[in-house]
């Protein structure tokens, strides 16, 4: 059966549905500190800020975490000359964790003051397990659109094919698995300290950094080769 292929302003318009949704996912996010009020007469604006940290630091680790996978999903998206139906359903559930991802943020760091002094602070609301699993599941199904795009050539641009080509000759493909597990270790450590999630994200930066490297691909070393034989004729 031969699969239905869209390419020129089907995918334009694929890519400005996908940038527009993630975008409005991104701005509700900041909703719930609009509804913040200021400072009672007499009290400084610290006061507020030291009130309500846990939505504070919600918000903004949220959002640098889903701009590292919104430049991720970019990145995949831009190897396409055309999509099929797996890759639009695979996009329209990546664009559902998204559109999710405001609702469990906001219940996460709209609950009670997190204690940092006590032994064992179970989160038996679930919350934080909620929020983490939310982030992890929109990892997954990108990693699984990357994975399924690189055994798809026919759908890629020739510029795509060799960035994909270069990204999975490295340890760089297993990125997106990669912080998939440690969202879900985040979740895990937030049943138990529902603030220690936050710290699992600080080996983020080390593993995406070391996941980037790797060992260069075939086609960079065929060149030297390539020259050398025609310098024999």
């Amino acid at each position: 059966m031969t699969r239905m292929l869209r390419g020129d302003k089907a995918l334009d318009r694929l890519l400005n549905f996908s940038d527009a949704v993630v975008a409005v996912a991104i701005t509700v996010l900041a909703l719930p500190l609009v509804d913040i009020a200021g400072p009672p007469e007499g009290q400084s604006v610290l006061v507020v800020l030291s009130a309500n940290m846990n939505q504070i630091i919600t918000f903004v680790t949220t959002f640098f975490v889903v701009t590292v996978m919104w430049s991720i999903h970019n990145k995949v998206m831009n190897t396409l000359a055309a999509y099929d139906s797996v890759v639009f359903w695979l996009n329209a559930a990546w664009l559902v964790g998204f559109v999710l991802l405001p609702w469990p943020a906001a219940m996460h760091g709209g609950g009670e003051d997190w204690s940092f002094n006590e032994s064992v602070p179970f989160d038996s609301s679930g919350t934080g397990v909620f929020y983490w699993l939310t982030l992890a599941y929109i990892s997954a199904t990108g990693a699984l659109m990357g994975w399924y795009l690189s055994r798809q050539p026919d759908l890629l641009s020739p510029e795509g094919a060799v960035t994909t080509a270069r990204i999975h000759a490295t340890r760089a493909r297993y990125r997106g698995w990669a912080f998939t597990l440690i969202f879900v270790l985040a979740a895990l450590t937030s049943y138990i300290f529902d603030w220690l999630g936050f710290y699992a994200l600080v080996i983020m930066l080390p593993v995406g950094r070391w996941l980037r490297g790797g060992a260069q691909p075939p086609e960079d070393s065929a060149a030297p080769a390539a020259e050398s034989d025609d310098d024999k004729h």
